[in-house]
C-alpha cells in the first residue's frame, strides 16, 4: 500500500520527499496502533488522509467497519480497499476498535 501512495505522489509531481511521503500526520509511526496482523495496512491506508486519532477514538461493529470503507471511498475519494487487504483491515479495525462495553449498571467502573 505504500508503495501505491508513492507511485501516486510520484504521478501527481509531488514536490515531497520519500521521508515526508512516509511520514503520517503529526509525525506518527505505525507502532501508535496496537500490535497485530494489519496494523500497517490500517496505518499507511489510513494516514493518507488523516490522522490515527480518528481511528483511535471510534469503536464500530465489523460490519460498521465495512460499511466505512464503502462510504470514505465514495464520498472522499479513497482508493477502494477489496479482496484480502479489505478483510485485513476491516478485521484488524473490528477487532481493535470494536464496540466498547460499558460498565454494569450501579457499578462504579473504578473498583473491583
Amino acid at each position: 500500500m505504500r508503495n501505491v501512495l508513492l507511485l501516486t505522489l510520484g504521478l501527481l509531481g509531488g514536490a515531497l520527499t520519500l521521508a515526508q511521503a512516509t511520514e503520517a500526520p503529526g509525525g506518527e509511526e505505525p507502532s501508535v496502533l496496537p500490535a497485530g496482523p494489519g496494523q500497517e495496512e490500517v496505518f499507511y491506508a489510513c494516514t493518507a488522509c488523516h490522522s490515527t486519532a480518528i481511528i483511535r477514538r471510534s469503536s464500530f461493529r465489523r460490519d460498521q467497519w465495512d460499511g466505512l470503507m464503502d462510504w470514505m471511498t465514495e464520498k472522499h475519494g479513497m482508493n477502494p480497499l477489496e479482496g484480502a487487504e479489505r478483510t485485513l483491515i476491516v478485521d484488524y479495525l473490528a477487532q481493535h476498535y470494536g464496540p466498547r462495553t460499558a460498565p454494569a449498571r450501579g457499578r462504579n467502573p473504578f473498583l473491583n
